[in-house]
């Protein structure tokens, strides 16, 4: 269950992009950064899903997603309901990578943990979140797909690694409550 409740947050969780230094000229530079993150825009808002996860167990989480930083990182809050109250699972940061030339997202848990994991762009409403390693040689256990059914739905699929196979675990619709 602990697994899977980190999962809830790797959603809402994205990365931190190195910043060119101050001037004039690196501000130009960095509106470049703003294609790449296209893929993101459409997370801005506030979501909620009402899902179960393999286990039966019922996922009731609500996620925030800001522009940050001049509209160069989106910065997520994910908070799950636990009987009558909620608290913040998670705390995460998505951006473009210029060395790595990659969208990447950075993950806090309520407990300490942090998870980093990369973002492809498969098409204008898939993204895939930790299919390939952050680092070389370094493949986390989680895998997530994103397929945007419009601008106010999402289908998140989650699966994580049993031994050498991989189990899903979560098929849920985020659903946008506003932006």
């Amino acid at each position: 269950m602990k697994n899977i409740c980190r999962l809830v947050g790797i959603l809402a969780v994205f990365a931190v992009a190195a910043l060119p230094a101050h001037s004039a000229r690196a501000d130009e530079k960095t509106d470049t950064a703003k294609d790449h993150l296209a893929p993101l825009e459409r997370f801005v808002g506030h979501w909620v899903i009402d899902a179960k996860w393999s286990s039966g167990d019922a996922l009731h989480a609500r996620t925030t997603y800001e522009w940050g930083l001049g509209k160069k990182i989106v910065t997520a809050k994910t908070f799950v309901k636990k009987d009558d109250s909620e608290y913040q699972r998670y705390e995460a940061i998505m951006a473009w990578n210029p060395k790595k030339e990659c969208l990447f997202q950075i993950s806090f848990a309520f407990n300490g943990e942090m998870t980093e994991a990369l973002i492809e762009s498969k098409d204008r409403d898939t993204l895939n979140i930790g299919w390939n390693p952050y680092r070389e040689g370094d493949a986390g256990p989680v895998r997530q797909t994103i397929k945007f059914k419009d601008d106010d739905h999402f289908v998140w699929t989650v699966w994580i690694k049993n031994g050498k196979e991989w189990q899903q675990i979560m098929e849920g619709t985020w659903q946008r409550k506003d932006k």
